[in-house]
């Protein structure tokens, strides 16, 4: 008979696991109380849950057939549609620069002052968006580019070479980020405006239907599944980036290999840190170590800049924002239909795919901490703040990288190609002073310091999605760090790799496109009947008047 389809494997209807399902949902409601049993989604938590476990156990008894036909299944719909996925990300970009500097930028989110400084705002969404893969690819992701460049460009050129960085600024910058300005917006305005009692993005967009957020439908289940699902193959699959990286910090010190018990070992110790963040709470866990992680960065990038090769940052960094910024609608819209080398579907359209994974997560964590923020502010938050951030932690790791390349001090390009870029970054680092001994100490508490954030704020968004009201309760914020960190565990025990759930988290997130551009809709329909109604108006003259109460005392202060 062979094993069960994917298709059986995933059906609710299925015997075993729907009895499964029943004896643990009733275990679960036991032992919570009435109100705890009617604000929280069990039954939603208990589906998501087993089919990832089935998934996973499926991967782990059959392998080969799972994980290529995942990854051919993962290609042809790249292949179908990536160009609508390009088309979507421009326009939002567009729409979201519209709603940042149009008449609706000084709409209010809440009736209170900002509960975070611009600082740590920008931080915690800067740490929460890039996490560890940014770190390991802002040293080697250009290597990429000029093997196989895009445009056009032939490869291992000076004009490959040149362009690769402004092509990972791209890819890392505005236009993917402002995805999560519509969702962050979206639901801040519908939970601090609308007054919709509940994060979950299946609420915000039955209000925007204008349905009473009372039962759920099937749509709306389907809607929180694959956030559900998107954020557990997605930042499983982030944590698992992290061990490598920190595998090789390790080695790189204490000349120890990387076995599976050091590999868990240091799963153990990340989760350790953002679950006890986790429960601390986001002003005392998360906004610190936030601070503390983009302080950390800041130096470490500083050292680099003046330690390394500077004027050779410095025109590096100019040149490849020029390119960026020159080259942006063609880069944003490249397909390649005459060559049709693959780039575009590697790495434009991934990486928008990826976005996608990440875009309710990050839109419910957005809109948890822009409470009292403008529209304006968020706008500029997300599509300025997180890319600038990001492309100072590229532009100075990547042109440091490419100088090295270029001077011969590292093999970059040819570690990369042999598929060990932790290797690269530690022989990269290798060439400043102390690059042997403190620098991969640094890297070891970035890691951690990158990582930790994007988990504590997926355990958040976790936690709102299966909250039918009210605030999510602590235990399952712990509940959902503890799921984080044992989900790679078992793929690394049992060996699988981390790319077959990472395509099929992305794969599932693929009807966002639709729930976006839905709530797109949605959102300007409320601001417009808002404005209409004056509502607007109130909560601008409330702005304006707290803000020159705010210069008034700065004003005194300063006298």
């Amino acid at each position: 008979m062979g094993y069960p389809t994917n298709y059986q494997m995933g059906r609710i209807a299925y015997s075993p696991w729907r009895g499964t399902i029943n004896i643990i949902k009733d275990n679960m409601e036991n032992n919570l109380n009435k109100k705890d049993r009617d604000s929280i989604e069990i039954g939603l938590i208990i589906v998501s849950v087993v089919l990832l476990v089935a998934f996973i156990i499926f991967m782990v008894v059959n392998p080969e057939t799972t994980i290529n036909g995942i990854n051919d299944f993962f290609w042809k719909m790249i292949s179908v549609f990536g160009p609508i996925i390009e088309v979507f990300t421009f326009a939002t970009f567009i729409i979201a620069i519209y709603l940042g500097c149009g008449k609706y930028g000084k709409v209010r989110l809440g009736d209170c002052k900002p509960e975070y400084s611009t600082f740590s705002y920008i931080a915690m969404m800067l740490l929460a968006s890039l996490a560890s893969a940014a770190l390991y690819w802002s040293f080697t992701e250009w290597a990429f580019y000029y093997e196989n460049p895009g445009l056009g460009m032939e490869a291992h050129s000076t004009q490959a070479l040149e362009s690769s960085l402004g092509y990972q600024f791209f890819h890392w910058g505005m236009t993917n980020q402002a995805m999560y300005t519509i969702m962050g917006v979206a639901i801040a305005y519908g939970v601090y405006v609308r007054k919709v009692p509940s994060f979950q993005t299946s609420a915000v967009c039955s209000a925007m239907m204008g349905e009473k957020v009372k039962g759920k439908s099937a749509i709306g289940k389907v809607i929180d599944f694959c956030v559900i699902f998107g954020i557990l193959g997605g930042l499983s699959s982030s944590l698992g980036l992290a061990v490598p990286l920190a595998s090789g910090g390790i080695k790189q010190l204490f000349g120890v290999e990387a076995t599976p018990a050091i590999q868990i070992g240091i799963i153990v110790v990340i989760a350790l840190v953002y679950t006890f963040t986790s429960y601390l709470g986001t002003n005392k866990g998360m906004k610190v170590i936030s601070n503390g992680a983009a302080i950390l960065c800041v130096a470490f990038l500083l050292y680099v800049l003046f330690a390394g090769p500077t004027t050779f940052i410095l025109r590096n960094i100019v040149n490849s924002f020029g390119h960026m910024i020159q080259e942006l609608p063609r880069m944003s819209l490249f397909t390649d239909p005459v060559e049709n080398t693959g780039f575009a579907e590697s790495w434009t359209i991934y990486f928008q795919a990826f976005y996608l994974n990440y875009v309710a997560m990050m839109g419910i964590f957005i809109a948890k901490i822009s409470k009292g923020r403008t529209i304006r502010q968020v706008a500029v938050a997300t599509i300025l703040g997180i890319s600038a951030g990001g492309w100072f932690l590229f532009g100075v790791d990547g042109s440091f990288s490419i100088k090295t390349f270029l001077d011969g001090s590292a093999d970059v390009v040819g570690l990369v190609n042999s598929g060990v870029g932790d290797a690269a970054i530690y022989s990269i680092l290798e060439v400043l002073p102390l690059g042997a001994t403190l620098l991969p100490v640094v890297i070891l508490l970035l890691i951690v310091g990158f990582v930790a954030p994007s988990m504590d704020s997926a355990a958040l968004a976790l936690a709102e999605t299966v909250t039918k009201r009210g605030t999510p309760k602590m235990a399952m914020r712990i509940f959902w760090c503890v799921l984080l960190a044992v989900i790679p565990m078992c793929i690394i025990l049992s060996g699988s790799g981390f790319d077959a759930i990472k395509q099929l988290a992305i794969i599932i997130s693929v009807p966002f496109l639709i729930i976006v551009i839905g709530m797109e809709i949605g959102l300007f329909k409320w601001l417009r009947h808002d404005s209409r109604s004056g509502l607007h108006k109130t909560n601008i003259e409330l702005q304006e008047k707290e803000d020159k109460e705010e210069f008034e005392k700065e004003s005194k202060g300063a006298a």
